[in-house]
């Protein structure tokens, strides 16, 4: 992508953050599938469940479109590459009175320009005891800082001062056509493959001093040259 590309998509989030107030929410990144034909899989190893992205590109990731990056919505998506890692069930499955099928995940999805985890950092979401739920053929994980434990990072510029400040983040991974259907088996959910989609929030954010936006602003400006920082972002 031009460097003018990433400079724009910068100040336009830059802009958002100076707007944004301490009820606001911000869509960090909203993803899609290129491929019908690539899933995300669940394996049952022991006595949990693990699940995986695979595709026909890369055994380990998914090929996926960002239409929405730094609450910036795209004319043209960016192609990516969905990765998850060590995504590992750490509860027993258990089904509600409605039929609703659920479990506790830790793990990481990683959202990166290159395959399996490499390339520049989009954006990477760890977390712990998210929920995996749903019905039949449809259902989603979903996990929220607070009260459970989600953490973003990126070095995309658009998102650095998004996430800086620690501030409440939350995703869910949505399910489709998951095949045979969720049901469980020896305490943990069976095997399915599935197509995704994915949404990546923060918010309430707590909004930096006008100054504060003017030196982040600078700093991204100044370092759009190939639209990535050069380190990952740090916590405050």
């Amino acid at each position: 992508m031009k460097a003018i590309s990433f400079r724009s998509l910068a100040l336009a989030s830059l802009a958002s953050l100076a707007m944004a107030t301490s009820s606001s929410a911000v869509t960090i990144l909203q993803f899609n599938q290129q491929f019908p034909t690539d899933s995300v899989t669940a394996v049952v190893v022991g006595t949990t469940t693990q699940l995986r992205t695979s595709s026909a590109l890369d055994p380990n990731s998914i090929p996926v479109l960002i239409g929405n990056i730094g609450g910036t919505t795209l004319g043209t998506p960016l192609p990516a590459f969905e990765t998850f890692i060590n995504v590992v069930s750490t509860g027993t499955a258990t089904t509600a009175s409605t039929g609703e099928i659920q479990q506790l995940y830790s793990g990481t999805i990683a959202i990166t320009s290159g395959a399996n985890n490499t390339g520049g950092n989009f954006l990477t979401a760890t977390f712990q005891n998210a929920v995996l739920s749903g019905t039949g053929n449809a259902g989603g994980l979903s996990g929220s800082r607070p009260p459970q434990n989600v953490t973003f990072t990126s070095n995309f510029a658009a998102i650095v001062p998004l996430i800086a400040g620690n501030p409440p983040e939350n995703f869910t991974i949505g399910f489709s056509g998951i095949t045979p259907g969720l049901t469980i088996t020896g305490g943990t959910i069976a095997g399915f493959t599935a197509r995704n989609t994915g949404t990546f929030d923060t918010g309430p954010a707590v909004v930096p001093e006008p100054s504060g936006i003017v030196m982040a602003g600078m700093a991204l400006i100044g370092g759009l040259g190939f639209g990535w920082r050069r380190r990952q972002s740090s916590r405050a």
